[in-house]
């Protein structure tokens, strides 16, 4: 659905400061207690100065989410630069904290059609990038490059990690260190540099 023009200044703090009223209440109570009123609390503004940065609760969504993806963009640039870049996609992609957010985006995109088409686009995007700047160097390095594709390990490492991310987040460690140790041992078919260097899942000890 069509948005409304933003009414406040684009860059302003308030607008800022709204947005990660936004995501403090996703992280403390979930995404269904998102209102006008619980983000300004949150804030501690009046709640009628949220339309008054943002016209509908949608637009304000939808600016959080996008600052959200803008940076998830950064960090996974930055871990492909990296030396060993599935590694450290790992690291990314396994964070608690983040992982904990990202599942109540996932549900909200679930029930809001503006957050759903944006993580379906940011999702087949980033799922892209990641495959193509791997190409070169799983192609050297893959045990076996027809089965094992660039595509395959990215959302492997993605999915994975997410998962492992949000378990940790909820509490949930049975079979954890052993997930650890079949991670590293599966990164290092296809980055085989010292295991025990920065970003390695951890090994059982």
């Amino acid at each position: 659905m069509a948005t409304k023009r933003r009414m406040g200044p684009e860059n302003a703090a308030t607008g800022s400061l709204l947005m990660d009223a936004v995501e403090a209440v996703m992280r403390e109570q979930g995404y269904a207690a998102l209102s006008a009123r619980s983000v300004a609390a949150r804030a501690g503004l009046k709640y009628q100065i949220v339309f008054y940065y943002f016209a509908t609760m949608d637009d304000l969504l939808l600016a959080t989410y996008r600052r959200r993806t803008e940076n998830v963009l950064a960090r996974t640039e930055e871990a492909l630069r990296s030396a060993r870049p599935l590694h450290a996609l790992w690291e990314a992609s396994s964070d608690p904290f983040d992982a904990s957010l990202s599942l109540e985006y996932m549900a909200m995109s679930n029930h809001n059609a503006v957050i759903r088409a944006e993580t379906i686009a940011f999702g087949e995007r980033i799922r892209q990038l990641v495959a193509d700047r791997l190409q070169g160097k799983l192609e050297d390095a893959s045990p076996d490059p027809t089965t094992f594709t660039p595509m395959g390990v990215a959302v492997s490492v993605f999915l994975m990690g997410g998962i492992f991310g949000f378990e940790q987040a909820l509490g949930l460690s049975g079979g954890h260190r052993d997930v650890e140790t079949i991670v590293a041992w599966g990164l290092r078919q296809f980055e085989p540099e010292d295991a025990s260097a920065e970003g390695t899942p951890a090994e059982a000890g």
